[in-house]
């Protein structure tokens, strides 16, 4: 498949992807080694960002730890559509 061979050519040079149209339908993307769609850039952090995380710090110190996790694992049993794992 030479063209496709060239287009993946293409992508290694300008680290660019390309879609593969069929149909004015995306059919696929062929992308370079080590980049994902997903990966986006993330923002900076703030002074902003640190005083709500240390203001965070310490607010769960009136919760009764005990009863939660109890109420956590309930609501699972209650609530699990999954089928019990056999080993």
């Amino acid at each position: 498949m030479p063209d496709l061979v060239r287009l993946a050519e293409e992508v290694e040079a300008t680290k660019k992807p390309r879609k593969l149209i069929r149909d004015r339908q995306t059919v696929a993307i062929l992308m370079p080694v080590g980049t994902s769609l997903s990966l986006k850039k993330k923002r900076a952090k703030t002074k902003d960002d640190y005083g709500a995380f240390r203001a965070a710090f310490g607010s769960w110190k009136d919760v009764d730890t005990e009863t939660l996790l109890k109420n956590i694992y309930a609501n699972r049993r209650r609530t699990s559509t999954r089928l019990p794992v056999k080993l």
